[in-house]
């Protein structure tokens, strides 16, 4: 008998134990709990994710969206605004048959722990070495000493959270729209939502702008009550494994800010990396680590080249973010000299990751390299 322990009842705890719980029911060599204290709410701000996630739920959970007790909202793709000097507006599609989704942690924490695929514990877990269990995953949140991670390079780090003050009922997609001090999540969660509150995020610099500089734009350029500041670290753990038993997921292991939405499919990716490759033998330890890594400075990659673009603003912001460069790895370089002489509609190879099938670099295929590229036309030295 394996057992795996999740501590942690966030978006990665219960994730990463919903993933190991549903693939793991057939096997009777395999236990399963999640020890959560449920005095320690999740993280309230509206999520969204890519497509994964609800074809993951609707096989766990059987989600659909006519029943959709978490009222999560269509998300058909992603609408830039004023992101490079090409075009005023471009939009990110997913394929017509694939639909991702936004939805509130409160409503999903509570949809997750009822699905009865492994057993959930209420306990105050104050020491993770102590939990019982052959594998143990560590989803308690950030750490609060952050000498064992390295920096992932970013130019954000504060974020003003807002309600809006306008109807978003037929908004089915996020926006990502470029202020001048960097730019502004909108993600049309349900008026019913606790996370209505929070789902307007106002994305910025604390170096570069002040609080209340930031503040001010926010409420000149969107309709909206300011609820919350947050300050925030760009990180990865320097070592996701644990004296060879604890596994590291969620903002214990990471965190990187929301353009592209990538947080929802990590914690899935990281579970799915454990559960159907390490636990049966097909990778080691250091394959684990080396894959980890490597996955998050993709992820890191990619929002950059967003960046390197500029913007319609021509501030220090958007002088600092052009600024931030990155090494293009061979697989990065392949991705867009694919993209870069391909159209966008053309089939692209399944070494290429499909049309939004395979993610090969990081959560992304050429596909999505290409949008960007037609998006900003971003004309790279490499």
């Amino acid at each position: 008998m394996k057992k795996i322990t999740v501590v942690g009842g966030g978006n990665a705890g219960c994730f990463t134990a919903l993933y190991c719980g549903f693939y793991g029911r057939k096997n009777k060599d395999i236990e399963v709990e999640l020890i959560y204290n449920p005095d320690i709410p999740p993280e309230r701000v509206g999520q969204a994710t890519t497509l994964d996630p609800p074809k993951f739920l609707w096989a766990a959970t059987g989600f659909n969206w006519y029943e959709n007790k978490i009222h999560a909202t269509f998300k058909s793709g992603i609408s830039y605004e004023g992101w490079g000097q090409k075009n005023d507006k471009f939009f990110h599609p997913f394929p017509g048959d694939h639909m991702a989704m936004h939805y509130c942690p409160w409503e999903m924490q509570e949809s997750i722990l009822n699905c009865g695929h492994f057993k959930v514990t209420e306990s105050n877990v104050l020491d993770v070495d102590k939990v019982d269990g052959d594998y143990v995953f560590d989803c308690q949140g950030k750490p609060r000493d952050y000498s064992e991670y390295d920096e992932l390079i970013n130019p954000t780090n504060a974020c003003l959270l807002g309600k809006p003050n306008w109807d978003l009922s037929d908004q089915h997609w996020s926006r990502a729209i470029t202020t001048p001090d960097g730019w502004t999540f909108v993600i049309p969660t349900d008026k019913s939502s606790p996370s209505n509150d929070y789902c307007v995020g106002y994305c910025y610099n604390s170096d570069i702008t002040t609080k209340e500089e930031a503040s001010k734009n926010f409420l000149d350029m969107f309709d909206v009550e300011i609820q919350k500041n947050l300050n925030y670290r760009n990180y990865v753990a320097k070592d996701p494994v644990i004296d060879d038993r604890i596994f590291l997921n969620g903002n214990r292991l990471f965190f990187l800010e929301p353009l592209e939405s990538s947080s929802t499919q990590t914690y899935i990716e990281i579970a799915r990396a454990f559960f159907d490759y390490y636990v049966p033998g097909k990778v080691d330890l250091n394959q684990i680590r080396k894959n980890t890594k490597e996955y998050m400075i993709e992820c890191q990659n990619f929002l950059l080249w967003h960046y390197q673009a500029g913007s319609k603003y021509d501030t220090p912001f958007w002088k600092y973010a052009k600024s931030l460069t990155f090494d293009y790895d061979e697989k990065f370089k392949k991705y867009y000299e694919w993209t870069s002489k391909n159209n966008i509609y053309d089939t692209l190879p399944s070494d290429y990751g499909g049309i939004g099938g395979n993610k090969l670099y990081g959560q992304w295929p050429a596909y999505s390299f290409r949008n960007w590229y037609e998006g900003i036309n971003t004309n790279l030295n490499i």
